[in-house]
């Protein structure tokens, strides 16, 4: 009981604070800010009520009942904003998809766009796939879960021309370090032949632009 005391002064203490922690992933943690401010409320949230548990919840910044009510309210926002950031994605992804005549017109997106198309389309497969998001990730851009339990690495291209054996040795290398089960190669152009057949017998799977843009179309019904 003493320690739960304890922890429910501590969490008292910080769930007064509760704007600057919520707020603080805004200044240093850009590229996953939304994903570390729902954390944090989470966490407070359980705190809150092991506060209410031990003792009544003071505020050293904004007086009760409004402190509560705002840190509440904090958390819809934070939710709705993840839905909301979600469905305009999508529909960025389905457009692009529409406008699309070939796999150059894929050049016109920015290569973060192009990652989350193909996140969101392991995702409609029933994948879990994440980004990366990050430099100096060794050429994975996303990382995929199947539900065999397998993990695959996944490097996204946006290139003109073609990707060849170098580039495509390099990844088959980057799987290995991160003891990956398949590695998928997805460019907007093209593989050379010496590439493609340097490729052949190994977990590997290469996907140029037409293939790319083809299973989408596949995916969505969307006519060419």
């Amino acid at each position: 009981m003493a320690v739960v005391q304890y922890l429910g002064l501590v969490f008292g203490f910080v769930f007064s604070f509760w704007p600057v922690v919520v707020l603080a992933p805004l200044v240093w943690r850009r590229g996953k800010a939304l994903r570390t401010m729902q954390a944090s409320w989470l966490i407070l949230c359980v705190g809150w009520i092991l506060v209410r548990y031990v003792d009544t919840v003071t505020s050293l910044l904004i007086p009760e009942p409004w402190n509560a009510t705002l840190f509440f309210m904090a958390g819809f926002i934070l939710f709705m904003w993840q839905i909301f950031s979600k469905a305009r994605e999508q529909n960025t992804i389905y457009n692009i998809v529409k406008k699309a005549r070939t796999s150059q017109d894929l050049l016109d997106i920015s290569p973060g766009q192009f990652e989350k198309m193909v996140l969101e389309l392991y995702s409609l497969h029933g994948y879990k796939a994440t980004r990366t998001g990050k430099n100096g990730d060794h050429g994975v851009d996303v990382v995929v879960q199947t539900p065999r339990g397998e993990k695959w690495i996944v490097q996204c291209k946006r290139w003109r021309g073609a990707v060849g054996e170098p580039v495509i040795k390099e990844f088959f290398g980057a799987m290995y370090d991160e003891k990956a089960d398949r590695g998928v190669l997805i460019t907007t152009g093209t593989f050379t032949p010496r590439g493609s057949e340097w490729a052949q017998g190994k977990p590997l799977v290469l996907v140029d632009g037409d293939q790319f843009l083809s299973t989408w179309r596949e995916e969505k019904g969307i006519l060419s």
